[in-house]
């Protein structure tokens, strides 16, 4: 294994350069800064990584490949890379493009893209997401995310942040597997986002232990989605436990879970601010352990919040 640096005065003076330059196995260290139109594609096995603070990197003009900032094709680490600023002609451009291998991303930022991470259908492809914050990607048409993930084998996210997508979701996953656990995603105050989590065609999901809050401006009643484009995946099942629900939409038909398989879901344990009993589930779930608080305050006891605050993520 090889160490690129890349930066003023480093090895490299841009990501791209280095990108050429490694062989499988090689860690890029990129200095902290802001690294504009600086886009590449990756097929090699390598590590990309801010040092010394993030590293930005900033579209102002649109890809050549006409993709996103990196478009990526092997089993690839990125880690305290921030993205922003990617558009293309068709409205999909990306911080990222997935089309191949094992990503994983860490401590990374996707903001204000067209698309947070874009990936189309990989066989056998998988994302790990851990510790990293997606906010304001999307065009505003609804059919750009903060995060899009088509039929991969797996999507896997801890401890992240997904907010503020612009119309579209804050989560929209076709994977095989779904699994989604730690975080905080939220419309936010002013938030015109649509579903919190999108499963179109279902997979075996599991969603846990997360914060999710749908704003009062939501395009859709429905906080998570399951099913309903066509014929959901074989073998799929839904597993929704130990969340904290915060509904602010003021719709009748405001629901935590909309299941549209025949799927039986499982959802236990959870907790719910603005919803009532009847509202937790539409469709097919065995619903169990469900605690509707009466405030933000039953709320910030359950998440052990020392002040009471109108935003509880404030």
């Amino acid at each position: 294994m090889s160490i690129l640096t890349v930066g003023e005065g480093q090895q490299f003076a841009t990501i791209a350069a280095a990108v050429a330059a490694a062989k499988d196995g090689d860690f890029l260290a990129i200095e902290a800064g802001t690294y504009r139109d600086d886009f590449a594609t990756i097929n090699k096995q390598i590590t990309l990584e801010g040092v010394g603070g993030m590293a930005l990197l900033e579209a102002t003009v649109a890809p050549a490949n006409g993709k996103a900032i990196l478009t990526i094709g092997a089993d690839v680490t990125i880690r305290n890379l921030g993205f922003s600023g990617a558009e293309v002609a068709d409205g999909n451009g990306a911080g990222i493009r997935f089309e191949g291998g094992d990503l994983v991303i860490e401590d990374s930022l996707f903001e204000g893209n067209q698309m947070g991470l874009l990936s189309g259908a990989v066989e056998g492809g998988s994302i790990t997401i851990r510790g990293s914050e997606f906010a304001g990607n999307g065009t505003g048409d609804g059919r750009t995310h903060n995060l899009y993930v088509g039929e991969i084998a797996r999507l896997t996210i801890e401890s992240s942040h997904f907010h503020d997508a612009v119309v579209g979701h804050q989560i929209k996953s076709r994977a095989q597997e779904t699994t989604i656990t730690g975080s905080r995603i939220a419309d936010g105050e002013a938030g015109t986002g649509s579903y919190s989590i999108d499963l179109p065609v279902g997979g075996r999901a599991v969603i846990t232990d997360n914060v999710i809050e749908q704003g009062a401006q939501s395009g859709n009643p429905a906080i998570i989605h399951f099913g309903g484009e066509g014929q959901a995946h074989a073998g799929s099942s839904l597993t929704i436990t130990g969340n904290q629900v915060v509904n602010a939409l003021q719709s009748p038909s405001a629901a935590l879970l909309l299941n549209q398989t025949d799927v039986l879901a499982n959802v236990a344990d959870n907790a719910v601010l603005g919803l009532s009993a009847q509202q937790v589930v539409r469709g097919l779930a065995e619903v169990s352990g469900l605690e509707v608080l009466d405030s933000v305050a039953d709320l910030a006891e359950q998440l052990g919040l020392r002040a009471v605050q109108d935003d509880p993520w404030g």
